[in-house]
């Protein structure tokens, strides 16, 4: 999934991610936190979150509408 966001932006989501014990550290990296494992990449104009593991009981949709309202 990619989310259009701004330097601004993505350096607030780092602060507030930083608060729930993820680290956003740099332009890409590896994030894991209950069960959920992603890849993430900011490019500047977007992010890109590729989940790589979930617990069985949760659809990869299920996981994005989550990330998707946590990134707004």
């Amino acid at each position: 999934m990619q989310v259009a966001m701004t330097e601004e932006e993505f350096a607030a989501l780092a602060v507030r991610a930083k608060a729930q014990g993820i680290d956003l550290a740099g332009r890409e990296g590896v994030i894991e936190k209950m069960g959920v494992k992603a890849r993430w990449g900011f490019d500047g104009a977007a992010l890109t979150v590729e989940v790589l593991e979930k617990p069985f009981f949760l659809s990869k949709e299920a996981v994005e509408e989550k990330l998707r309202a946590a990134l707004s």
